[in-house]
């Protein structure tokens, strides 16, 4: 990828944005107004709503107190304020784009990730990630890079520090002997202002950095204390939920017994109706027969009469009148 130098009366900013083949069949407002490049990661200003890359809002506005915009010209604001503009983001993302370097083709998220792959031509020397622009490289560079050394920032403390190691570095002896010499006379100061070296006499590099790590340690104090009434309250609600927990848990326990019962019941109904339909299927077969049967010679109708095995099986006669049984 390409990046072009934008420069304005006394500032001159890296461009932030992408390098496109076909930025003329792209809406105008969706270039940034400073590197004039397809936006990369979209800002905003809240003043006059210029839209910019994030690089170029970082490095190519100044942070001048009060603020005075390099597009409006507005001086009402006491700060820069600037915020994502999403709007911009979700018409971006259905906009097609052209590689610049290659003959590829497609959709906005689908060509940084097409830059990543094909086009990351910069690599960091510390960790070999790669990027596709220069501006991502200089921000990992600066800010980003686990590997990044840097000064430890306490004053007497001199050692250059790997981002990586900074926490231990500052749990290390050396950094804690220094920080309790450098508290102590803070604290002795404060009670003793008469005892303090006449502020001409110091120099007003270290009067600056002395303010700066006290200050440094007000705000920790508070985001200690912040982080404790956190955990203590992240701690009741993590009781709170153990003893839902573990009430849905006997409840899913008496639940199963309750449907283990229900479903021996159900057993037992079943085999009681498969019983019945045995005993049904037993009664209709001992039936008398409905059907009229034919006299015999004698006169004689014989109807069979089932038994229990001990009883003596035997037929029941009856003699009817041939008269009557004609005469019906």
């Amino acid at each position: 990828m390409q990046l072009g130098m934008t420069t304005s009366n006394d500032y001159a900013v890296i461009s932030g944005g992408l390098r496109i083949r076909n930025p003329k069949t792209i809406d105008i407002t969706l270039f940034c107004e400073l590197c004039k490049l397809l936006l990369l990661d979209p800002i905003q200003l809240s003043c006059c709503g210029s839209r910019l890359c994030r690089w170029c809002s970082i490095k190519g506005v100044p942070e001048n107190e009060p603020f005075t915009c390099l597009f409006c010209y507005n001086t009402t604001e006491t700060k820069k304020q600037a915020h994502a503009d999403r709007g911009a983001a979700c018409e971006l993302n259905m906009v097609k784009i052209e590689c610049f370097s290659c003959s590829w083709n497609g959709l906005y998220s689908d060509y940084k990730i097409h830059l990543e792959k094909e086009h990351a031509d910069f690599e960091c020397i510390e960790c070999h990630q790669r990027f596709y622009s220069v501006n991502l490289y200089q921000e990992h560079r600066e800010e980003m890079c686990e590997y990044l050394c840097m000064p430890c920032g306490l004053p007497g403390c001199t050692e250059l520090i790997k981002w990586s190691d900074m926490g231990a570095h500052c749990l290390s002896m050396t950094h804690q002997t220094i920080l309790f010499k450098l508290t102590t006379d803070i604290c002795i100061r404060k009670k003793h202002p008469s005892n303090t070296i006449d502020p001409c006499n110091v120099d007003s590099n270290i009067q600056q950095e002395l303010m700066a790590v006290n200050e440094n340690n007000d705000s920790i104090s508070s985001a200690v204390d912040n982080s404790l009434e956190d955990c203590k309250r992240l701690n009741s609600e993590c009781e709170h939920i153990q003893t839902k927990n573990n009430d849905i848990l006997q409840q899913e326990s008496e639940i199963g017994k309750e449907l283990q019962s229900g479903n021996e019941k159900f057993k037992k109904c079943m085999d009681d109706h498969t019983e019945m339909e045995k005993q049904l299927d037993d009664a209709k077969n001992s039936r008398w027969p409905t059907k009229p049967l034919v006299l015999d010679m004698n006169d004689t109708i014989t109807f069979p009469i089932a038994k229990e095995p001990n009883e003596i099986n035997a037929q029941f006669s009856t003699q009817t009148c041939s008269t009557y049984l004609s005469g019906a």
